[in-house]
């Protein structure tokens, strides 16, 4: 037997082409087809005796009448036969083509829906499709690429609940296996996973690293997550880098300010310096750097003025210049949004020479409970007061998140 629409060869019983795809006629069709050749049969049989409608034998002229028309049938009635068999077949192949064309526009859409990652939607029209050319096997194996899709979305889903739920080491393992999976699939349609899989393992690394911040307190050991998530993009993976760099800024300017109270210019140059090797921008470092400078120099002038004057000082000096020359007032703490205390002042030089190099001792306790919460220095500016004459000074406290008091409980000053 051969196929109707290619012409290719097949067995009796088989319902579909291999060659393309169309459907067989059946046994029934086949059958109809002989029972019409059976019917014009009898029409075409040459002995038969025709009788009148009363049940008496016609005349022999009109037998030959109806033998002649028999003799006309014997090619009329298989030419209309052909006819109609020829216009069910036409009928039928263009079924059949309409039927392959809803088949190829399902399968079109499908894969539309499946490289946009819809693999749910995909595996639909799929089966829609199978089920209207079930021995496709072409679609069998789309269905089942987009079924794997599918359950590896659901994976992915289950995943990335898992990151929101800080269970990193369950998130990584589970990131882990899918793109062992992934990894070596280079079908289309597994890309959008793929970009899905990337962002999840960036926000697994953010996580990781956010994690590990309040643990380090070196600018190098910041430095180092921060190259650790560098190459990396989006929202979660900058919010980290910003929260970082800010965390740096805030120990270099800590360990300048140290170095300052201890006269080290040089040494809290540097930490600025490298402060501002990661955020050039900040405004804060900037203005820093400037007021050490300012301090260096008018240090290294007041020290050589004192040493000079150093053999002069007389013995009349009075002792409120000795102990009492700064007196300190407007003292206030601001907690800013991070959880740091910006603390800040009013000296006053209450002696009656000129003073300098001026440096306030600062308490600092919770307005909650009471408690010490430490110490700090602020130096006045600027670096050298008259007597009466008011300077003001500023510092920072980081890592209080709770509001506290302040007092003034120590100062340092050189006298002219």
């Amino acid at each position: 037997m051969y196929c109707h629409q290619c012409g290719a060869k097949h067995a009796p019983e088989q319902k579909f082409c291999d060659n393309c795809g169309a459907r067989l006629l059946t046994a029934e069709i086949q059958q109809a087809v002989l029972e019409i050749a059976a019917g014009t049969e009898a029409i075409r049989q040459p002995d038969i005796v025709p009788v009148d409608p009363a049940g008496t034998l016609m005349p022999k002229q009109e037998s030959a009448s109806i033998g002649r028309r028999g003799r006309v049938f014997q090619w009329v009635i298989p030419a209309l036969l052909a006819g109609a068999m020829g216009l069910g077949l036409a009928l039928y192949n263009q079924h059949e083509q309409s039927v392959n064309q809803e088949v190829m526009s399902l399968q079109q859409q499908a894969k539309k829906e499946a490289l946009a990652g819809h693999y749910s939607e995909a595996v639909k029209l799929l089966q829609k499709a199978q089920d209207k050319r079930p021995h496709y096997d072409a679609l069998t194996r789309d269905q089942e690429l987009a079924a794997k899709a599918a359950q590896l979305q659901t994976q992915l889903a289950g995943a990335s609940e898992q990151l929101k739920a800080q269970k990193l080491d369950e998130g990584e393992k589970a990131l882990t296996k899918i793109s062992d999976t992934i990894g070596g699939r280079e079908e289309p349609l597994f890309a959008p996973l793929q970009k899905e899989l990337e962002s999840n393992q960036v926000t697994l690394t953010v996580l990781r690293v956010k994690s590990e911040l309040d643990k380090l307190t070196t600018v190098d050991a910041l430095a180092d997550k921060l190259d650790t998530i560098s190459g990396l993009s989006g929202k979660e993976a900058a919010a980290v880098k910003s929260q970082i760099i800010s965390k740096i800024v805030g120990l270099s300017y800590s360990s300048a300010e140290e170095k300052l109270r201890k006269k080290d210019f040089s040494g809290a140059l540097e930490e600025v310096d490298n402060g501002l090797s990661y955020d050039t921008s900040n405004k804060k470092l900037t203005a820093y750097r400037t007021q050490i400078e300012q301090a260096k120099q008018e240090f290294e002038q007041a020290e050589a003025e004192r040493i000079q004057l150093a053999q002069q000082k007389a013995a009349e000096e009075d002792l409120n210049n000795r102990t009492a020359a700064v007196s300190v007032s407007n003292v206030e703490a601001v907690l800013d949004n991070y959880g740091d205390l910006m603390i800040s002042g009013t000296a006053v030089n209450s002696a009656t020479r000129p003073i300098y190099s001026i440096s306030v001792s600062l308490e600092l306790y919770s307005s909650s409970t009471g408690a010490y919460l430490g110490t700090v220095y602020a130096d006045v500016s600027p670096f050298r007061l008259e007597p009466g004459e008011s300077g003001s000074f500023s510092t920072w406290y980081y890592g209080v998140y709770e509001q506290a008091t302040v007092s003034a409980v120590n100062a340092s000053w050189y006298l002219e």
